[in-house]
């Protein structure tokens, strides 16, 4: 297998163009397996390593809503609470936000406005002036590109992904706990399970994998992650770094019932859209549902202009991947 793997993250970096890779595959009665090639920096000619850490992009949503039900076992909040219960300062800046609820928040069927796919100020402010855009924190955020922004639907009657959903469930964790995301996210997750490479806030990413992108389909790399930090870190949405040790550590714990019980992760796969017929709404409490050839699986794809990680479970198998 071990021969197999490596050929499997060889194509898999070959085919996409990719400076470096890093694949995990966890599977019970096997050890585990973790692969790295190519570079985590190319002007220092850095090699890849299994253990660098990486922008994971939109896998943050699955830690932010362990979070959110792991303060609803706290008895703190309702899945049916409406959004202006716990940040009532949205109300008149978000339509309809007092008939959002946190589900809807969790399962994006809110209707609200997702600035990094729908506005173009938000794109062009982001690649022109990263250093600036990166200080905004989320509440500036939301004045900037969401407050007064008509909804895509009435809330509850469609799905449509958005990054502010999440934005704001970080708001709720940071009232809830009277602490930063950071600090609740240690507190309920990080430091219990260990996490000793993975955190949210803005740090030294001197040792974080860049990011690079393929503008003009030339084959020329542009190191563009001044661009994910300034949309990611420290951000609710997509800010986490981790490694993929990390990732499986987590993904295991919560899957075997360490952070949540066992029914509350079976609640957690269950798609939110009551209407949906087709996999692209196949999304349930921060989890996207995956139909592999290996069957079903549970996790988050997670992608910046510079980097894509991908982070799933098989639920038969107990199987877990972690591909950057």
């Amino acid at each position: 297998k071990n021969t197999e793997y490596t050929g499997e993250l060889s194509a898999y970096q070959t085919g996409t163009g990719s400076p470096g890779a890093i694949l995990l595959v966890n599977r019970p009665g096997a050890p585990l397996w973790i692969g790295a090639t190519g570079h985590s920096n190319l002007e220092y000619q850095t090699a890849m390593r299994t253990n660098t850490p990486f922008r994971t992009g939109s896998i943050t949503k699955i830690f932010i809503a362990t979070a959110i039900l792991q303060l609803r076992e706290q008895n703190k909040l309702a899945l049916e609470d409406a959004l202006t219960e716990h940040l009532p300062q949205l109300a008149g800046k978000i339509p309809q936000a007092e008939h959002i609820t946190l589900r809807q928040l969790l399962g994006h069927l809110s209707g609200i406005t997702d600035p990094p796919n729908e506005s173009m100020r938000y794109q062009l402010d982001l690649v022109n002036d990263p250093e600036g855009f990166g200080a905004l924190n989320t509440e500036a955020l939301l004045e900037t590109y969401v407050y007064g922004k008509a909804l895509n639907f009435n809330p509850g009657t469609a799905y449509r992904y958005s990054n502010t959903n999440y934005w704001l469930l970080g708001l709720v964790i940071e009232h809830l706990t009277q602490k930063s995301l950071q600090q609740a996210l240690d507190q309920l997750i990080f430091s219990p399970l260990s996490l000793t490479q993975t955190w949210i806030e803005k740090r030294d990413d001197r040792n974080v994998a860049r990011g690079y992108a393929d503008f003009y389909g030339s084959g020329n790399l542009l190191d563009v992650s001044r661009w994910d930090r300034a949309e990611g870190d420290g951000k609710a949405a997509g800010g986490l770094i981790s490694t993929a040790e990390d990732l499986m550590t987590f993904m295991a714990a919560l899957f075997e019932g360490q952070l949540l019980p066992l029914a509350v992760v079976e609640e957690m796969k269950q798609v939110q859209f009551p209407g949906c017929n087709s996999p692209d709404c196949e999304y349930g409490l921060g989890l996207e549902l995956w139909r592999t050839g290996a069957g079903m699986a549970y996790g988050h794809n997670g992608t910046l202009a510079g980097a894509e990680a991908n982070l799933l479970y098989f639920p038969e198998s107990r199987n877990i991947i972690v591909l950057f």
